[in-house]
């Protein structure tokens, strides 16, 4: 990812992918395309809470005196400030929608493919590049954002680790359900 999520949290998520690929039973292709939709899914979600409301925006811009910085519109002139209040309140999810793949359908064999979150005017701004079919030697997922902005909140509240983070929890969770189950198991035939 572009965010440079801290080596800590990328260890102790792989730690527990390896942990969870061990006491599943399926092959490690589609379960990592599987856990990488679902830390795509967290990142979509953190970035999305952290958008502005319509208000706030308007509050913000209100509380400068409408002395906001404002974009050159395409004939290079300088938008007004009804029109930057206009771009920016159409753009409040623009960080989010960056992990969006719409195009990107787990399916139980993986898939070998290349999808695009695109803007509004068809820009690249996200990309997902999947690597999970079945018979795939080192089955990988790796998930993008190219806007600045995203590596900017990632930077002040590191929502990448937070999603890593969450994600290692969820897989230790199952781990250790499936450890007392075997646990059960086992005892059950020593005892029965």
């Amino acid at each position: 990812m572009n965010e440079a999520p801290s080596s800590q949290s990328l260890r102790q998520f792989d730690r527990a992918l390896r942990e969870y690929l061990r006491y599943n039973q399926r092959e490690a292709g589609p379960l990592i395309e599987n856990r990488a939709k679902k830390v795509q899914w967290e990142l979509y979600r953190q970035f999305k809470a952290i958008a502005p409301t319509r208000d706030k925006i308007e509050q913000e811009a209100a509380v400068h005196g409408y002395a906001i910085r404002r974009r050159q519109g395409t004939d290079g002139k300088s938008l007004s400030v009804k029109q930057e209040l206009a771009l920016r309140k159409r753009s409040i999810r623009y960080l989010s929608v960056s992990y969006l793949f719409r195009a990107w359908r787990a399916n139980r064999d993986g898939q070998n493919a290349r999808h695009s979150a695109t803007s509004r005017r068809n820009r690249k701004i996200g990309e997902a590049l999947i690597r999970t079919a079945k018979g795939q030697r080192h089955p990988s997922v790796r998930i993008s954002s190219f806007l600045e902005g995203v590596m900017v909140q990632n930077r002040q509240r590191s929502l990448v680790d937070k999603a890593l983070r969450a994600q290692a929890a969820d897989m230790k969770t199952y781990v250790r359900r499936k450890q007392q189950e075997a646990l059960k198991r086992t005892v059950g035939r020593i005892f029965a």
